[in-house]
Order: C-alpha cells, then structure tokens, then sequence
C-alpha cells in the first residue's frame, strides 16, 4: 500500500481509479481501516479517483505513543497533507461513523477543498438533548471497551466482543480487527470522539457545500443523524431501511447507487435536497 511520510509520521492509504479523474476520498470508521470500503471501491473507481487512508492510529498509519497527539485537528490536518501530497485541490470526501466526524471537520476548517460531502453513520457532536437512549447506549459500551482496552489491551478486547457473535466468520473478523490496533491507537481516537468540537452551532455557516447524509433505521446514532440534519437543510437525507451501523458495509450496493447518484446530481449542478427511504433489499 503506498504511502506519505513526514517526519517521524506515516500516513497509508489504498488509491484506485483514473489519476487524472475527480478525486473522491474514503474515511473509515473507529476500529477499522480502509479495507473497510472495499464493497465499493470498484464502484467508485469506474468515473472517480478514489483515495482511502488509514487514519491516525489505524491500519497501517502511525499510531503516536503520546495520547496528546490524538486531536479532531490532528486528523483534519493528516488528510490535508495526504491531499497536499497527492496533489488533490479539491475533492469529494466520503465518511463513515468515525470518518464522518474527521470528513465533517476537515469540510469545516476548509470547505473549499470539498466539492460535495457524503456522512454515513456519524454526528456533528458528541452530546445533545436530543439524542435518543440506544446512541447514549452505544456511547457507553464504547467508554467501558476503553477501560478494557487501558487493561487488556485491543485483542482481549476484541475476543471478548467476538464471543457475543453467532456468526463465525463474523467472529474470526471482529478479533482480527482489534488485533490489528495498538493501545494507543484505540484510546487516542476514542479521547477525540468524545472531545471534538460540537459543529453543530456552525453548520448553516461552515458546510457550504453538498452534503448527502445516510443513515440505517436501525442504527443508534439515528438520533444524532436527524439532530445534525436540521442545521443542514439543503441535505439530502438518506435513510436505509433495515440497516444498522455502517451502511457502507452493509448495503455496500445500494449505498454506491445513491453516492454516485449523488455525486452525478452535484457535477450537473441539480438539487440534492430531501429525505427519502431507501429499500436496501
């Protein structure tokens, strides 16, 4: 996998598609890397260049030692440097859960870098009176897997996770998937998830430019979804029926129909305004 290094920091990231075709950048979400697009790269890459990093702490990206050097602009800053490197001006970024917070930070601090910007799964804050039980729950469960991870570490963690799965498959993937993550790196991107900046006060102002927002019907971070959705009316507000976290992954077909319709829709100048159902299937 190639990748940009300055410093003492190196930043891995997975690249696809047309080089000289618009560029359309993957965010991840916590826990993963950018494998976790691969359901719809080849769809992408057919019109896009299509850029997946690992983000900080992930994959095969740095994980600094020092939990100090895990911050919401530390993250918005390694994708400005991966862009900067890549000699990409302007983009259509693309973020899931985690990489949603990243992708809606970096669109704040520089919305003229970003063509159209595509949350799935995500919030623009990590707390808000209108935010439903099952997202406070989820919460939760993350805060108590970081005393965990703080004890055991990211594998028992993830073993300990495994064993709630029927699946096996499933199981063999949720392990290998914490493996992967040092310490460091779990507790660095949770302390951000928790301390970033509330956006929400300064969407109408900073997020300028086409957002399509989706989300499961049964995901628990629907609440914060719809929450976030009011202070960006011109949205397109998708909503996958019978889908839980992670659209991307679980209706990876459907979800490349409707970020391509999406992207077709901001290229021809047309509205994307609207809440619509999506029947995954």
């Amino acid at each position: 996998m190639p990748e940009i290094t300055t410093g003492d920091f190196t930043i891995h990231y997975g690249e696809a598609g047309d080089r000289e075709a618009p560029a359309v950048v993957l965010l991840h979400g916590f826990t993963s890397d950018n494998r976790m697009w691969l359901p719809v790269v080849d769809a992408f890459s057919q019109d896009y260049r299509v850029i997946a990093p690992d983000l900080r702490g992930h994959g095969q990206t740095t994980a600094p030692e020092d939990l100090d050097a895990y911050t919401m602009d530390a993250y918005a800053a390694d994708l400005a440097a991966l862009l900067d490197a890549l000699e990409v001006d302007i983009c259509a970024l693309v973020g899931c859960s985690f990489g949603g917070m990243v992708a809606l930070q970096f669109a704040a601090n520089d919305p003229a870098r970003v063509a159209g910007l595509v949350l799935s799964d995500t919030s623009a804050a990590y707390s808000h009176p209108d935010y439903g039980e099952p997202y406070l729950a989820r919460e939760a469960g993350i805060d108590a897997r970081c005393d965990l991870v703080d004890r055991f570490g990211p594998a028992e963690v993830g073993k300990r996770a495994a064993r709630e799965v029927a699946d096996p498959f499933l199981a063999e993937g949720l392990r290998n998937r914490f493996a992967r993550l040092s310490r460091e790196g779990f507790l660095g991107a949770a302390k951000v998830r928790r301390e970033r900046p509330d956006l929400l006060p300064v969407l109408k102002e900073r997020i300028t430019m086409p957002v399509l927002v989706c989300i499961g019907d049964q995901d628990p971070v629907q609440s914060a979804s719809d929450v976030m959705v009011r202070e960006l009316p011109g949205a397109r507000y998708l909503v996958f029926k019978g889908t839980g976290h992670g659209v991307p992954v679980q209706r990876p077909e459907a979800y490349a129909r409707e970020v391509l319709q999406f992207l077709a829709d901001v290229e021809d100048g047309d509205s994307v305004a609207g809440k619509r159902t999506v029947n995954a299937g």
